[in-house]
């Protein structure tokens, strides 16, 4: 997935209200961005790190401005949740990872099971339909990923779903998408929502596929680089 347009380089000078972060660019001009992002963002947000933000011109938007990556150290991170199902929809048109391929038809935001929405669908060539969860993973420690880095209940309700639907007989996968290139595992942070742990290993241990890919961010786009491990260890 590439940026529309170059992005502009800035300083954090804080993030409130979970969705508003005011920087800094280089140009001297203080502006208001918007954060799609629900996190805590722990160890990225702190005031002083270096961000990149799209402009956006449509008149319809509050703010022009998109954070979309803020720097841990000297490390990028991608931050925009709203980038990482396109990110995962290209590589599995692109055929990037095998455990996806061979289906003929992919959709986006479905209704399973309780009406409940779905990032993804793949359907066709007569496989079982595979319903799929994407979840951006931002926080990292000495090379582990962790997800998610805040209280999240959504997150403990999509390995439920997931779950009935590996219990109607369709497949089912949580995919992590970790935006950033310093890590090399993942693991649930029980240390931030113990409930989320307990959700996502009894899932995993009912047939929930749990998939975890490291993408490389960059100033030009965001893609799917490598395939990490999933550590299921409390």
């Amino acid at each position: 997935m590439r940026f529309d347009q170059p992005l502009l380089e800035g300083t954090l000078v804080r993030r409130y209200k979970r969705f508003l972060a005011d920087v800094k660019l280089r140009s001297g001009e203080e502006i208001t961005a918007h954060c799609a992002n629900p996190g805590s963002l722990l160890g990225c947000a702190e005031p002083g790190n270096k961000v990149l933000v799209s402009i956006h011109e449509d008149p319809r938007r509050r703010f022009k401005h998109q954070v979309e990556i803020m720097y841990s150290g000297r490390t990028a991170v991608g931050v925009h949740t709203g980038r990482r199902s396109a990110v995962v929809t290209e590589a599995i048109t692109q055929g990037k990872i095998g455990e996806l391929a061979g289906y003929a038809t992919l959709k986006r935001e479905v209704k399973a099971v309780r009406d409940n929405s779905i990032d993804m669908m793949l359907t066709g060539n007569g496989l079982r339909p595979c319903y799929i969860t994407v979840r951006n993973v931002t926080l990292a420690y000495e090379g582990v990923g962790y997800y998610p880095d805040a209280i999240a209940a959504k997150g403990s309700q999509d390995m439920h779903v997931l779950t009935d639907l590996v219990r109607e007989g369709s497949r089912a996968v949580i995919f992590l998408v970790v935006q950033r290139s310093d890590v090399e595992s993942f693991r649930p942070a029980d240390h931030i929502d113990a409930d989320f742990g307990l959700a996502f290993r009894d899932a995993v241990a009912r047939g929930v596929e749990a998939m975890c890919y490291r993408a490389k961010v960059t100033r030009k786009g965001i893609e799917l680089d490598k395939k990490i491990a999933v550590d299921l260890g409390a």
